[in-house]
């Protein structure tokens, strides 16, 4: 899928390619390997040895960036719009035609082996981790999205290159560009330079959908720690469920908010909990909302229950005017302050449009949610708020209860 947005207020021109990949499609026994893969996918192409790509780049004036999600990857490109030709011709030079130095597979394997590893190292990433495999259980989605130490381990280039012919297909893939040039031009010319795409299915899911929760769910772990790790929420919509996603934005926000949260302003300034905050899950089907914190033992019970506390709140008490009003207008201002930035629109069209929600989705969000009222997000918080899951990483017993 082409697309092309011209956008004569800007002096910038930006290009994203996005496609189906991350978690959701892999295995256990090969998690995290697409960490690896869109990572070394810039690191030189069949063209340019990665020293010679390094130096075009630089000479052309752009920024090449890569990176993966639960559900998709993107590669994006921005630079003047006098190099748009240029960029054009080294992202689908990137994106097709990838070599895979040895030496880039070792070295971005090295670090997703790193980041996995910290999945589990850090006490509160590894309450989250915790909270991800109860919600949902039965489903890729319960791995973090690093992947884990056994899935990248053993990851060659051999696999990456397999990996790459599966996934980089032209029924998988959305190539978007942005910024002040004819966009009959530059159609024609991305038509032109992806026409090497070769032919492929989209990639199907690993396994089915989460096992819903029939009750609340509390798991525990016990670590040579001297604080209480913890993190609790509850099931949430996707981005495809509209308006119940643009309600649980203004939830994420008020539950976030630094100046003003019962939870992320007062639980710190009551000296209850530290490091506290909100993680709404960017995944497109049934997500998640979770509260993390880190509180000494003789604290964490009480912490624990003003978090139960607040959420629970939302689902019979709708916030009042002074708190909508502040929070319709940030989720707002969050979601298009960049809107006028070429890279933001193109990796947003591209990243919509590969989901499956199309690329006009901001548009349809922003009408949702300027259809909100505090009353209607109080149903949508009771419709989805239902079973928790509470996952705690303790210290171990007869440690100092500081």
């Amino acid at each position: 899928t082409l697309l092309v947005q011209e956008q004569r207020t800007s002096e910038r021109v930006a290009g994203a390619v996005a496609l189906r990949m991350g978690t959701v499609y892999e295995s256990i026994d090969d998690a995290g390997r697409t960490q690896v893969l869109i990572k070394a996918l810039t690191a030189g192409t069949e063209m340019y040895r990665p020293a010679e790509l390094a130096l075009r780049i630089l000479a052309a004036g752009v920024r090449l960036e890569s990176g993966a999600g639960p559900d998709l990857g993107q590669i994006a490109i921005s630079g003047s719009r006098e190099q748009t030709d240029q960029a054009i011709d080294l992202l689908a030079e990137v994106v097709l035609h990838p070599s895979f130095p040895d030496t880039a597979i070792e070295g971005t394997r090295r670090r997703a082996l790193t980041a996995a590893a910290e999945e589990q190292e850090s006490p509160l990433k590894a309450a989250y981790s915790g909270f991800l495999a109860a919600m949902y259980r039965g489903s890729p989605l319960e791995r973090p999205v690093a992947g884990t130490v056994s899935g990248i381990a053993d990851c060659r280039r051999k696999d990456v290159v397999a990996l790459h012919q599966k996934l980089f297909v032209g029924e998988n893939m959305a190539v978007c560009f942005v910024g002040n040039f004819d966009g009959k031009k530059v159609l024609a010319h991305l038509e032109k330079a992806f026409a090497s795409a070769p032919r492929g299915e989209r990639p199907r899911p690993s396994s089915g959908d989460p096992i819903p929760l029939g009750a609340d769910t509390s798991v525990t772990a016990e670590r040579e720690i001297r604080a209480a790790c913890l993190a609790f929420g509850y099931p949430a919509p996707g981005n495809e469920d509209l308006p119940d996603h643009a309600a649980f934005k203004i939830i994420e926000s008020y539950l976030a908010s630094a100046d003003r949260s019962p939870i992320t302003f007062w639980l710190p300034q009551s000296g209850l909990a530290t490091a506290v905050g909100v993680i709404y899950a960017p995944y497109p089907k049934r997500s998640s909302i979770a509260v993390y914190l880190a509180a000494t033992p003789a604290n964490a019970p009480a912490a624990r229950d003003s978090v139960a506390e607040v959420m629970a709140r939302l689902k019979t008490t709708p916030l009042d005017e002074g708190e909508w009003n502040t929070q319709l207008k940030r989720v707002q201002n969050g979601t298009f302050q960049n809107q006028n930035d070429p890279l933001a629109r193109a990796r947003a069209m591209s990243q919509f449009e590969v989901s499956g929600v199309g690329y006009d989705y901001l548009r349809r969000f922003e009408e949702s949610l300027l259809s909100l009222t505090p009353e209607s997000v109080r149903v949508a918080a009771e419709r989805w708020l239902t079973h928790s899951v509470e996952s705690t990483i303790t210290p171990v017993k007869g440690e100092s209860k500081l």
